[in-house]
């Protein structure tokens, strides 16, 4: 009985204590866990210290301030603004040129010839109305190109027509109706010859007749030379013949027919006249 006694002490001692280390390990523990949690918000509580929260009113993009940049302004090369206009604003290019004077020949007194003069006197002057691109490389090139080289020299002295028909070329594919008058004067000046000129010519139309016409009806001029101012008059009168009005009608037609009408007309010149007057009769 005593025995029993004992060792029911024994075992509810031994009990004790494993419920006590139980109790520590587990409290233990629980303390640690609790020492963990309360480390981690205090290092990001340190975090957000050392970097401060950006609200969404600073995360925004800067509005640009109406007084910083004006509404009427400009930016230079650098970057900054400069209120007002620039002061060099890039400017369109120049329409400017000198017209060809159209002189009515003397003698003249009907109505109908005068108003044929004064309608290519117009053209002349007004060469923009048909359409054209005005081009700051264009008013360089005939700098370049004008006054025309003596001989067949190239335009910066060499003797190279070659270097001329480039340039001419890059002339006529700019547009710019100015181009007719160096175009028509390397022609019938015999510097530059061939199909494709008198094609740039032709293309140009109702700009380039006060310029051709003068070369037609120039008595002290080469008939081989007058011929090409014939053909190309002939064949831009064909496709613009009422922009033209009067001046087909009353100056062109009554030139052809007076070169045919002489007893032996040059041969070249006769071929062209009786060329054109085909086409317009």
């Amino acid at each position: 009985m005593n025995n029993k006694f004992y060792w029911g002490i024994g075992v509810l001692f031994i009990l004790l204590i494993i419920g006590a280390t139980v109790f520590v390990l587990v409290k233990d523990r629980s303390e640690m866990r609790q020492l963990e949690i309360e480390l981690e918000a205090l290092q990001k509580w340190k975090e957000d210290r050392e970097t401060p929260e950006v609200s969404k009113e600073d995360q925004k993009p800067p509005e640009v301030s109406k007084e910083e940049h004006p509404a009427h302004g400009h930016f230079h090369e650098d970057g900054t603004f400069h209120a007002g206009e620039h002061d060099d604003p890039i400017q369109p290019p120049s329409r400017d040129y000198t017209p060809t004077q159209i002189q009515i020949p003397d003698g003249i007194t009907a109505p109908e010839v005068i108003k044929a003069w004064e309608r290519l006197d117009y053209i002349a002057n007004n060469i923009w109305e048909w359409g054209g691109v005005p081009s700051d490389r264009a008013v360089e090139l005939i700098g370049i190109l004008m006054p025309p080289p003596d001989g067949f020299s190239g335009p910066t002295g060499h003797r190279d027509g070659e270097e001329t028909m480039d340039l001419l070329i890059e002339l006529d594919l700019l547009g710019d109706p100015r181009a007719a008058e160096v175009i028509a004067k390397y022609m019938c000046d015999g510097i530059i010859g061939g199909r494709s000129i008198k094609s740039m010519l032709v293309e140009m139309g109702v700009p380039a007749v006060p310029y051709l016409v003068p070369y037609m009806l120039d008595e002290t001029r080469s008939p081989l030379l007058r011929s090409r101012a014939i053909e190309v008059l002939g064949r831009i009168a064909e496709k613009h013949r009422k922009d033209l009005e009067g001046v087909v009608e009353h100056i062109i037609i009554p030139r052809l027919e007076a070169i045919l009408s002489e007893e032996e007309p040059d041969y070249f010149e006769g071929e062209d006249a009786r060329e054109a007057l085909a086409r317009l009769k």
